[in-house]
């Protein structure tokens, strides 16, 4: 058996993980975006060895707003020496 069942149930479950951080909006909640990117990845790798191209197509563009996310929340926060992700 191949690691895909491992690779699907993984990008699930860190998609479900993203989703219950950013619902908490507690401090944490920017690492949403980062369970999500993970959740990007295992997605991506799935869709691609199974040939699925519309799910491939739309994990690209869910990566891209992971990656807005993750400079909104942690990395410009960061840089502008400000808490919790507000502009």
């Amino acid at each position: 058996m191949n690691g895909l069942p491992y690779i699907e149930i993984s990008a699930a479950l860190l998609g479900v993980l993203g989703t219950l951080l950013l619902a908490g909006r507690s401090r944490m909640a920017g690492w949403g975006f980062v369970a999500y990117l993970a959740s990007n990845a295992g997605w991506l790798a799935f869709s691609w060895d199974m040939a699925l191209w519309s799910l491939f197509a739309q994990q690209l563009v869910f990566t891209g707003c992971s990656l807005y996310g993750v400079w909104t929340w942690l990395v410009r926060p960061k840089l502008d020496g400000n808490i919790g992700g507000s502009a």
